[in-house]
């Protein structure tokens, strides 16, 4: 936000959320970035501050319950929580034969689990100071079919929806808003690593816009639903996919 409140970018050291972070901090917004990645933690907070943004980082495993109620409580406490701009996830291809019991519990646990967790934290934090804005990272996948992305990575997806929708519903009055974003593909490492040229070829024959986003495009929008300027919009999950799947 603009009142000196700061935005915590959970999965901030890379990817989306690397460029959603940048975004909100050039709007002039205290940024506090949390990664598990403790390195490129320190290198993304290094390169932001030598833009000239004000920004720290806090190492955060989102399946350690008690790490993320420790550093949310920690930014409201130290600067208030404006924001909560969640990112952090993982990814996994393949059918439903391919996924192990093992693959569906760390799945669930990274990318529905440890949003819930960072959510409930931001609420607490939230409401005891009047409000603030949540931001969750799903994906195209959690609103229609994929024929790449394995079932246990689009149930998770589909879960954070419901979950931001309920938050949303239920928290509005205490002046708190939550709002989710679904990108197609998005070139980062990660995508680059998982999908091979086919697969590629096949998505982005399937976009009419005939590519995928680039980080700067999902950060963009990450931006706009974290600030001000999105006071009225809540519940809502935006998709931002170069037309492959419209709504």
């Amino acid at each position: 936000m603009t009142d000196g409140s700061a935005t915590l970018v959970v999965g901030g050291a890379s990817g989306i959320g690397l460029a959603s972070a940048r975004a909100i901090g050039a709007e002039g917004r205290r940024l506090v970035l949390a990664d598990r990645d403790a390195a490129a933690l320190d290198r993304a907070v290094e390169s932001m501050r030598g833009q000239g943004l004000t920004v720290e980082g806090r190492q955060l495993d989102v399946t350690d319950v008690a790490s993320v109620d420790d550093v949310v409580a920690a930014v409201a406490a130290e600067h208030g929580l404006g924001a909560l701009v969640n990112t952090a996830g993982i990814l996994q291809l393949g059918t439903v034969l391919d996924v192990t019991d093992e693959d569906w519990d760390r799945m669930l646990t990274v990318n529905l689990r440890g949003a819930f967790f960072t959510c409930r934290a931001a609420v607490r934090a939230m409401r005891a100071s009047g409000g603030g804005v949540i931001v969750n990272l799903t994906s195209q996948s959690g609103r229609t079919k994929s024929f790449y992305s394995a079932p246990n990575y689009v149930a998770a997806k589909a879960g954070v929806i419901g979950l931001t929708m309920s938050i949303a519903a239920q928290h509005a009055a205490e002046g708190i808003r939550a709002n989710a974003v679904a990108p197609g593909i998005v070139e980062t490492p990660m995508t680059a690593e998982v999908y091979t040229a086919e697969q590629r070829a096949a998505m982005q024959a399937a976009t009419p816009m005939g590519r995928f986003a680039s980080a700067d495009e999902l950060a963009a929008v990450v931006a706009f639903l974290a600030s001000p300027r999105s006071s009225y919009v809540t519940g809502q999950t935006i998709n931002v996919n170069g037309g492959s799947f419209m709504q």
